[in-house]
């Protein structure tokens, strides 16, 4: 439980900014608080807390792993998963194996002319599908189930191609990947249920490749240049667990950076197109999950392009998230992009010489995009990581020393202060997300029922809404506090070796907080009880008005 209460999803709506979760209570939602722009990082060398282990297979049949060559994914590969970026997750580390259906650059040893044979996905929690071969799609049945079976077994997929069919050979045949994406062109012509893709060069192409400077032609641009593309992120609105009368807006988890949301791509003049399946394709959907357009794009009016001048901005789906993780499906997660392009040397290499925001959030881009797909085992790996890391960081290190035993008095102060460390190590999304899903199995039925109760239309009621706050926050504090005194126990240095009891520490911790919370509720429902009696005013006022003719 991530989100809740959520309305429909509405691109740009005219919703105040992102606000810097998580904002401690009492107070009115703070819109105007900024997002942090670097993540906290332990303050001790030698702590060891095992952030969790991604391998991820990429495959390509057309680019390279090089940095040099401009159709290659060594520059997004190299630069953001470098861990002493200041914006990489220290919950997480990445592992790539570079593999080629032939051979290019850089590609790592032994996997070069790979196939998909049996067991071959077995040691990783992620595939990556570059594909350019146009035409029918060319994997063997057998491995196609080889694929299949790992993603039903909760590996994570991303795949795309470019304009018209190129990767149709590499992804075409892999279910939910294919009907998330148009990869069908003019030969072959799609099947049924398939869309015709964009073309490279008519009205039908999708041309994002932005001016060389802003207000400059329209066909001045480069995509090697320093101008990215901007996009437009479908936000969702709803309530956050400690705010539920406060409407916020959130973009999709990968467009969730340390700046706030992403709202740009390196730009293309001929990018794909990623869409919703097409209903002869539900039965590849359990459950009944629901593909989500995640971001759009629009085309540059005034681009010219072999004789065709774009007179609209037409919209168009950039990428596309299915969520495998979700109950009702129980798989693997899937995302499309509607062009390489947004990960490729040549696209980057301009924006890179910059090193901007805009890089930055590109590269975020990048980042979360491999830890959203990871396997639901991978993700709670990072979020024990998580958990132990807030011990460690300047906002926290010294309240977590203090903790040797179990502090009732200040568990609901605690959950305050571990609730903002928990906000300084990771997008704000990612945080909030962990925070309901670690205080949400410690909470009784008929809390959870509060909190899930859509409220967009219903009024507010302040002192329920104090009551859901110290509730939570009270029982994450007690966690907190309980694992703070265990790893005081260990030391900094063997914080890794009670990842495994984490679960156990954290239910005896939550277990003090329900009980801190409910002595807190009593206390205040005394408190309150006097503004609850009816009665006269003490005083009358000394003279009445008078009164007017």
């Amino acid at each position: 439980m991530a989100m809740i209460a959520f309305d429909r999803p509405i691109p740009d709506a005219p919703i105040p900014p992102l606000p810097d979760f998580p904002i401690p209570f009492p107070g009115l939602p703070q819109f105007e608080r900024r997002p942090r722009f670097e993540f906290e990082r332990p303050v001790h060398l030698n702590i060891r807390y095992g952030p969790a282990k991604v391998r991820v297979l990429v495959m390509s049949d057309g680019s390279a792993y090089d940095t040099a060559s401009g159709f290659s994914l060594g520059l997004a590969l190299q630069d953001a998963f470098d861990p002493s970026h200041p914006d990489h997750p220290s919950y997480a580390r990445f592992e790539f194996v570079r593999a080629h259906r032939n051979n290019a650059a850089g590609v790592t040893p032994g996997y070069d002319d790979f196939h998909f044979n049996p067991g071959s996905l077995d040691d990783f929690d992620e595939l990556w599908l570059f594909g350019y071969t146009p035409g029918n799609p060319y994997l063997s049945a057998g491995e196609i189930d080889e694929i299949h079976t790992f993603m039903d077994a909760g590996g994570g997929v991303l795949a795309m191609g470019d304009h018209e069919d190129l990767g149709l050979g590499l992804c075409g045949g892999i279910q939910r990947v294919r009907s998330m994406r148009k990869w069908w062109f003019d030969f072959p012509a799609p099947p049924a249920g398939m869309e015709r893709a964009p073309d490279n060069a008519d009205l039908t192409r999708n041309d994002t490749q932005q001016p060389a400077f802003p207000g400059g032609p329209p066909n001045g641009g480069s995509e090697s240049d320093g101008a990215p593309q901007p996009i437009h992120p479908n936000y969702r609105f709803g309530h956050r667990l400690w705010r539920p009368w406060g409407r916020y807006k959130f973009p999709h988890q990968v467009l969730c950076g340390p700046r706030g949301a992403i709202k740009v791509l390196p730009d293309h003049p001929h990018e794909g197109d990623c869409i919703k399946p097409n209903a002869a394709f539900a039965n590849e959907y359990p459950g009944g999950v629901e593909v989500d357009i995640v971001a759009h794009g629009h085309n540059v009016v005034g681009r010219t392009k072999s004789g065709y001048t774009i007179t609209d901005d037409r919209a168009f789906g950039l990428i596309g998230a299915w969520d495998g993780h979700k109950p009702a499906a129980n798989r693997g997660r899937v995302l499309v992009d509607s062009t390489w392009h947004h990960w490729f040397n040549v696209n980057l290499s301009g924006l890179r010489a910059e090193n901007g925001d805009e890089y930055k959030d590109i590269l975020a881009y990048f980042r979360n995009v491999a830890v959203w797909l990871a396997p639901k085992e991978r993700q709670d790996r990072m979020k024990k990581a998580g958990q132990l890391i807030i011990l460690a960081i300047p906002h926290f290190v010294e309240r977590a020393a203090t903790l040797r035993r179990i502090r009732p008095e200040l568990i609901y102060v605690i959950g305050i202060e571990a609730r903002d460390a928990l906000g300084r190590i990771a997008p704000q999304c990612q945080s909030a997300a962990w925070f309901i899903d670690i205080v949400s199995p410690h909470l009784p039925r008929h809390i959870i029922e509060l909190i899930e109760k859509p409220r967009l239309d219903l009024p507010f009621d302040p002192f329920e809404a104090a009551a859901i706050d110290i509730y939570a926050t009270t029982v994450f504090g007690g966690i907190v506090n309980a694992i703070a005194v265990r790893a005081n126990e260990v030391g900094l240095e063997s914080l890794e070796k009670i990842q495994d009891d984490l679960d156990r520490i954290a239910a005896a911790g939550a277990k003090a907080g329900l009980e801190q919370a409910r002595r807190m509720l009593d206390a205040s429902q005394k408190r309150l009880a006097p503004f609850t009696e009816a009665g006269e005013p003490k005083t009358q006022r000394a003279c009445e008005p008078e009164s007017v003719a």
